[in-house]
């Protein structure tokens, strides 16, 4: 079994190591800009894996398996680098955080020389999972990929078969993690500022786990329809707040603005002044416009 990675930094060695560990018969290829580096050699010594100094050399080692693996930047420079060197009995695998239409893209000019794309997002920490980490995929080869990834007990979730797909889940699921631990990082820096950080966690676990999530989602969604007007004086005051106490309030800031759409969208009057009944109303009315 021959596996390729284009890109070794944190996501190729940690995924390396985890098939390095299964002790199959397998043989790791793998090229990283910073071949000459010392922290490079010494991830490919520690799980024996052939460093080369151009990408196209890994390629040409008949590989079963090729993950790219490169910052989102430099996916489709890393793919153009390689693909004189490709065949079509190798399943390619971008790991990378691209956008969709830069797979999409990626996917057409390696179908148009009958080669396989996946699309894999990588779903969990790297860290402790290393090739196990929860991964969704979409493509042409998706399935073909996930047959292959039982071999190595890999954590594998299919989507669809348009490349892009993967990405598209990713990108909406960051939107909520991402937005969600860097509000808290905001809500607690005044809160430990002010001495009130337990006092304000308390009030929040307790808002949190009163009732199941879906209908805290419900709560908060169809509040807006309803309340947004008059939760834009109430955040311009907590903005005001923040400033007085020398903390920037980007996050609150963001909140304020979002009202400001929601209520020039003309939601409350859709509804003709009553609370949605769910939180999918909302979007349907929302999404029509």
């Amino acid at each position: 079994m021959n596996i390729g990675f284009i890109g070794f930094g944190e996501v190729g060695f940690e995924m390396s190591k985890g098939f390095y560990s299964q002790g199959k018969n397998l043989n790791l290829f793998v090229y990283d800009h910073l071949y000459k580096n010392i922290e490079t050699k010494y991830r490919a010594e520690k799980v024996q894996a052939a460093l080369f100094d151009e990408p196209l050399k890994v390629v040409q080692q008949e590989l079963n398996i090729l993950f790219v693996a490169v910052p989102a930047s430099y996916s489709s420079e890393a793919w153009n680098s390689i693909l004189p060197g490709l065949n079509k009995n190798t399943l390619c695998v971008d790991l990378s955080t691209a956008s969709s239409e830069t797979k999409q893209r990626i996917c057409k000019e390696l179908s148009n020389k009958d080669i396989t794309f996946i699309d894999a997002a990588i779903m969990g920490p790297l860290k402790g999972n290393q090739h196990k980490v929860p991964m969704i995929v979409s493509g042409i080869g998706a399935k073909e990929f996930i047959k292959w990834g039982k071999t190595f007990e890999m954590n594998l979730s299919y989507v669809s078969e348009l490349a892009g797909d993967a990405t598209n889940i990713k990108f909406i699921r960051s939107i909520f993690t991402k937005g969600l631990s860097t509000l808290l990082f905001e809500v607690m820096e005044i809160a430990d500022k002010l001495n009130l950080d337990d006092t304000i966690l308390d009030s929040i676990t307790k808002t949190i786990d009163k009732e199941p999530f879906e209908n805290v989602i419900n709560r908060l969604i169809t509040g807006n329809v309803l309340h947004s007007e008059r939760r834009i004086k109430e955040m311009d005051n907590v903005i005001d707040f923040m400033l007085n106490n020398h903390v920037e309030a980007e996050m609150t800031k963001a909140t304020r603005n979002k009202l400001i759409t929601i209520t020039n969208s003309s939601i409350k009057e859709k509804f003709h002044g009553k609370a949605p009944l769910h939180w999918k109303e909302v979007m349907q009315k929302i999404n029509e416009t």
